[in-house]
C-alpha cells in the first residue's frame, strides 16, 4: 500500500470506538482486521471488489497491484523501489505519538535514521494521504504512492489492521533476551550431531559475552540510541521418531518456550515436516544445512499461493542436484549423447531427488527408466539392479552416504556413465570412490570449487582452531557458520523492530550485498594485516583463554596471507535472494575425481 483520501465523516471518526465497544475488548474487531489485511495483502475491498488505484499521474492499478504488500512488505516496514525509500507504515511508525523514538533501516545505503519526524495518522490524515497522497504535515507524498479509492468501510478496516501490524515483538523476544532453537532430526549421526552442537555453543558464549553488562557492543549510533543489543538464548531441539511426528513435537516445544526463529538446523532425511511447521507457525527457519528443505521441488512451488515464506535455505538440495543433472544430460549432443537415461533410488532423500529428476527429464523432452531399490537392499540388491544397464546408459544413483559403501568391491559395467549426489553422500571436500569407479562417475557438486573456495572459509578455519574445534565436515560447518554471522549482522540491521516477517524480508534484501562487502572486507584485513604477519583473527587473541589458542592463532596467521581474494564467505559461489525467494544458492558443477584424487570441474556453473 502507500497512503489514502477521505472526506471527514462523523460515522468514520465514531466507527472504531463503536467497534470496540460491541466487542467488549480493547482491540479492533476481529472481523475488521480481517477485512483490512485481505486489502493489504490481497488488494481485495470489504465489498469483495479489487482495489482500484492510479499512480504516477495515471497508471491504473487494481486488485492485486495495488495491494499494498508489493512495495511495504508483510511486515509493513517498508522497502527501496530503485532509489526511492518506501516508508514504513506499522502502527508504531504510522501512529507513534510525538517524542517517540521509532528508528528503521530500509535502505542500506542511506544508514539507520530516525523515522519519526510527524505527528500521528488520524482517520482524516490517513484518508487523505491513501486517496490524495498529502501526507500528515501536508506534503505531497512521494509521485510512487498510489491514490486509493476507498470508501469509510474500506478505509476503517484498513486501519483497523495498520494498528496492529508490527505492532509488538514477535515471540521468542523480550527488552533483555531473544530466544531461538535448533532442530536436529533422529537421522543425523553422532559425530555431525556433536560438531553441529559444539559449534553452536561456542558462538552462543561468544556472542553473549560481547553484550554482557557494561560490555555490551554497539555496532552503530542508532544501536546505542535503541538499545537493541539483547542476549541470546537458545535451546536445541533434537526429534524423535518417525517424520508424522515431528510437527507435534515441534509445536509442543514452541508452546512451552516460544522463539523468535529456528537458528540453523540439521537433517540427513527430509526437512519437509520442519518447514510446514515453519510455515504454519510463522517461524522463520534460518539456513538449516539439510539436503531435502521441503515437499516443493522448485522456487515456484515453495512460493505458490503465499506472500511470505518462513523457511530461508541455501538451496533446493537433492531437488536441484536432480535439475542440474537433467540440464546437463540435455546438453549433451551428438555420439555423446546417452542412449538411454535411468535413475536408481533408495531411501527418502533418494525419492525427492527421483522425483525432481523425473520431473525435469521429462520437462525437457527426455525419457526415463526408474527403478527403486528397498533400503535395505544392500549391494546385492544394488547389483541385480545394474544388471539392467548396458553400454551407452547415463544413470544417476541417489545413493546417501550409508548406501555408497554398497559399490565396494563392484565392478562397474563398460561403457556406462554414472552421477552422484555431493549433498546426499555427504562429500563436499572429499569424493571417495574405489579406482575402478572413479574413471566412469562424475558427481554434481553444488559448492565453489576446493581451490577456489580457501580464501571464502580462512575465518571460519581461523574460527574453529582458536576454538580447539575439529573440522568433520566442511559444509555443514560452513553452512553453521554462515548463519549464525548472517543472523548476528541481520538482527544488527533491524534494529528495535523484531518481527518475525521483517527479519525474512532483510535477509532477502541483504544477502548478496553483504556477501559481497564481507568478502572485501575479509580480503583487505588478510592483505593489510598480512603484511606485518598477522591477519584479522588477531582480534581474538585477546579472547584466547590458553596458550594453544594462541599457536593456532598465529599457524592460521602465517597461512593466510597466501590466499587469494574472498569471494563470498560461505561454501557456496554465490548466494542471493530477492522478494519472496527461498533459496540461496542456485546451481551447481559437474565434475569428477583425477587419478591423483583431485577434484576437477567439467563443466561451467550450471544453473538449472
Amino acid at each position: 500500500m502507500m497512503l489514502a483520501t477521505l472526506r471527514p465523516c462523523v460515522v468514520l471518526a465514531l466507527l472504531p470506538a463503536l467497534l470496540l465497544m460491541a466487542a467488549g475488548a480493547t482491540a479492533a474487531e476481529p472481523d475488521l482486521v480481517e477485512q483490512g489485511r485481505r486489502m493489504y495483502v490481497d488488494g481485495v475491498r470489504v465489498s469483495g471488489k479489487p482495489v482500484q488505484a492510479t499512480q504516477n499521474g495515471g497508471v491504473m492499478l487494481s486488485g492485486p497491484q495495488a495491494a499494498c504488500i508489493g512495495c511495504h512488505r508483510a511486515s509493513g516496514m517498508g522497502s527501496v523501489e530503485g532509489s526511492q525509500p518506501v516508508s514504513p507504515i506499522g502502527r508504531r511508525f504510522l501512529f507513534a505519538q510525538e517524542g517517540d523514538l521509532v528508528m528503521a533501516n530500509m535502505d542500506g545505503r542511506r544508514g539507520k535514521t530516525l523515522n519519526q519526524t510527524h505527528a500521528p495518522y488520524g482517520d482524516e490524515t490517513l484518508a487523505l494521504a491513501l486517496r490524495q497522497g498529502v501526507g500528515v504535515g501536508g506534503r505531497p507524498l512521494s509521485a510512487v504512492m498510489p491514490h486509493f479509492s476507498l470508501d469509510a468501510k474500506d478505509m476503517a478496516a484498513l486501519k483497523a489492521y495498520l494498528q496492529q501490524l508490527s505492532s509488538d515483538y514477535s515471540p521468542g523476544v523480550s527488552q533483555q533476551t531473544i530466544r531461538f532453537a535448533a532442530v536436529i532430526t533422529p537421522d543425523v549421526p553422532d559425530a555431525r550431531r556433536a560438531i553441529f552442537k559444539a559449534m553452536l555453543q561456542s558462538a552462543l558464549v561468544a556472542k553473549n559475552s560481547s553484550t554482557a553488562p557494561r560490555k555490551r557492543y554497539m555496532s552503530s549510533a542508532a544501536s546505542f540510541v535503541t538499545q537493541t543489543e539483547r542476549r541470546w538464548e537458545l535451546q536445541v531441539w533434537e526429534l524423535t521418531g518417525a517424520p508424522q511426528t515431528w510437527g507435534p513435537q515441534l509445536q509442543q516445544r514452541h508452546r512451552d518456550w516460544p522463539v523468535f526463529a529456528l537458528l540453523s538446523g540439521l537433517s540427513d532425511s527430509t526437512w519437509a515436516p520442519v518447514d510446514a511447521f515453519c510455515q504454519a507457525q510463522h517461524v522463520p527457519c534460518w539456513f538449516p544445512s539439510v539436503g531435502v528443505p521441503s515437499a516443493a521441488n522448485s522456487e515456484a512451488d515453495a512460493a505458490a499461493g503465499a506472500h511470505a515464506t518462513y523457511g530461508l535455505y541455501f538451496s533446493r538440495g537433492v531437488a536441484l542436484e536432480a535439475a542440474v543433472l537433467a540440464r546437463e544430460l540435455l546438453d549433451i549432443k551428438g555420439k555423446s549423447a546417452p542412449k538411454r537415461r535411468l535413475q536408481l533410488h533408495a531411501g527418502q532423500a533418494g525419492a525427492v531427488a527421483a522425483q525432481a529428476f523425473e520431473q525435469s527429464a521429462r520437462a525437457q523432452g527426455h525419457s526415463l527408466k526408474s527403478l527403486t531399490l528397498a533400503t535395505d537392499a544392500g549391494a546385492s540388491g544394488l547389483r541385480s539392479a545394474l544388471q539392467q544397464v548396458r553400454a551407452g546408459d547415463a544413470v544417476a544413483l541417489w545413493l546417501d552416504a550409508t548406501q555408497l559403501p554398497w559399490l565396494t568391491g563392484m565392478t562397474p559395467p563398460n561403457g556406462v556413465k554414472f552421477y552422484l549426489s555431493s549433498s546426499l553422500t555427504q562429500t563436499s571436500t572429499q569424493l571417495h570412490l574405489a579406482p575402478e569407479w572413479r574413471s566412469v562417475v562424475q558427481w554434481i557438486y553444488p559448492y565453489e570449487l576446493p581451490h577456489k573456495r580457501e580464501a571464502n572459509l580462512a575465518y571460519l578455519h581461523s574460527w574453529l582452531k582458536l576454538r580447539n574445534l575439529p573440522l568433520v565436515d566442511e559444509a555443514l560447518q560452513s553452512e553453521l557458520f554462515f548463519a549464525l554471522n548472517m543472523m548476528t549482522d541481520t538482527l544488527q540491521d533491524m534494529l528495535d523492530n523484531l518481527y518475525r516477517d521483517y527479519l525474512i524480508e532483510r535477509a532477502q534484501d541483504m544477502v548478496s550485498k553483504r556477501e559481497s562487502g564481507k568478502a572485501e572486507q575479509e580480503s583487505r584485513d588478510r592483505h593489510t594485516l598480512g603484511r606485518a604477519g598477522r591477519t584479522v583473527v588477531n582480534a581474538e587473541l585477546a579472547h584466547a583463554t590458553t596458550a594453544t589458542d594462541a599457536s593456532n592463532a598465529m599457524a592460521t596467521q602465517r597461512r593466510a596471507f597466501a590466499l587469494g581474494d574472498s569471494t563470498g564467505t560461505s561454501i557456496y559461489p554465490r548466494l542471493s535472494l530477492g522478494p519472496g525467494q527461498r533459496f540461496a544458492s542456485k546451481g551447481a558443477y559437474i565434475v569428477h575425481v583425477d587419478a591423483d584424487g583431485a577434484l576437477v570441474a567439467d563443466s561451467d556453473w550450471i544453473v538449472p
